[in-house]
């Protein structure tokens, strides 16, 4: 099932359990994660925890992920982003979204 978040900490664990890493684009400051196998994607450099998670809660960013065991899936953006993201997951006929604390 996908979850939403702006809990950096409990994005942290979920990212950590599945040895996904923290990737920052400077210029911008967008966020995203890339799980093993997987480079940032473009334009983002690998950076660790200590850069991400005030640049996560500085920007008020929503974290959309997959808590299904083995869920690799992952969003990091604004709100309306997440929400686009979410609602493209349902059309495609994805698992649900739970709002675990996001707010607008």
């Amino acid at each position: 099932m996908l979850r939403t978040t702006q809990d950096v900490v409990e994005l942290r664990r979920w990212a950590e359990a599945r040895a996904a890493r923290p990737c920052r684009e400077e210029a911008s400051g967008r966020l995203a994660l890339a799980m093993p196998g997987e480079s940032c994607p473009a334009e983002l450099a690998e950076v660790g925890w200590e850069e991400f998670e005030p640049a996560f809660s500085y920007s008020r960013a929503v974290a959309v992920y997959d808590d299904a065991p083995g869920g690799r899936r992952c969003f990091v953006g604004a709100y309306d982003e997440a929400h686009a993201f979410v609602a493209s997951c349902r059309a495609c006929g994805s698992a649900g979204a739970q709002d675990a604390g996001a707010a607008r």
